[in-house]
């Protein structure tokens, strides 16, 4: 499962880092050619959410995938089969999107102990369908699923870097990023997270 597992996050991590490293070296060439450094503090905050997101990606929401596929796959009447995953993911490959969008919302529904619908439908969101509300309330359910709390909290800052990056909307994101701090004491990097909050403070007064 694992190398499907993070696709749609991974494609995105590597967007904005393309986008940033593509600012970065346009900041240095402009100090180069006319010795004006720009201030880009929007870059300076964007690579410490890539790397924020980079632990979170790969130290929280992958490392678990294989073992709690199959602890979900095997656990419990209720649980969907392989092969009721495994037809959703040939309408993916069908370009049946909405159809398969609709097949794993019906999983989450009729079986509560299915996260790996959730796990799917938020990548599909976030991937092929861009839709970004969707995938909030995919990751939200797969946070309410899961039995781990690094698990849980990696799934709330996910939502937290939607809300910040997809959706522009600076203000859930700092709601998010503080009840996550309520929430989960043992969050990796709490200060740098807390610092975050304080940046979107500006950013949000900025689009308002």
């Amino acid at each position: 499962m694992n190398d499907g597992h993070a696709a749609g996050p991974k494609a995105q991590l590597k967007n904005i880092s393309i986008l940033l490293g593509g600012l970065t070296a346009f900041s240095l060439l402009f100090y180069l050619l006319t010795g004006i450094f720009l201030p880009l503090v929007g870059v300076a905050i964007g690579w410490a959410v890539v790397g924020i997101y980079s632990l979170i990606l790969f130290f929280i929401i992958e490392p678990g995938g294989d073992a709690l596929g199959r602890v979900i796959v095997s656990s419990g009447s209720s649980t969907p089969s392989v092969a009721q995953h495994s037809n959703i993911e040939t309408m993916v490959t069908r370009g049946e999107y909405a159809k398969a969008a609709k097949a794993y919302q019906d999983a989450i529904a009729s079986s509560p102990q299915d996260l790996v619908a959730c796990d799917k439908l938020a990548q599909l969101a976030m991937g092929e369908l861009k839709d970004y509300p969707l995938a909030v309330t995919a990751y939200r359910e797969a946070e309410k699923r899961s039995p781990e709390p690094r698990r849980q909290a990696g799934y709330a800052l996910l939502v937290a870097g939607i809300y910040r990056d997809n959706l522009k909307d600076y203000g859930k994101s700092m709601v998010e990023l503080r009840r996550i701090l309520a929430r989960y004491p043992d969050v990796p990097n709490r200060d740098r997270l807390t610092a975050e909050i304080e940046e979107l403070k500006a950013l949000h007064f900025e689009a308002s």
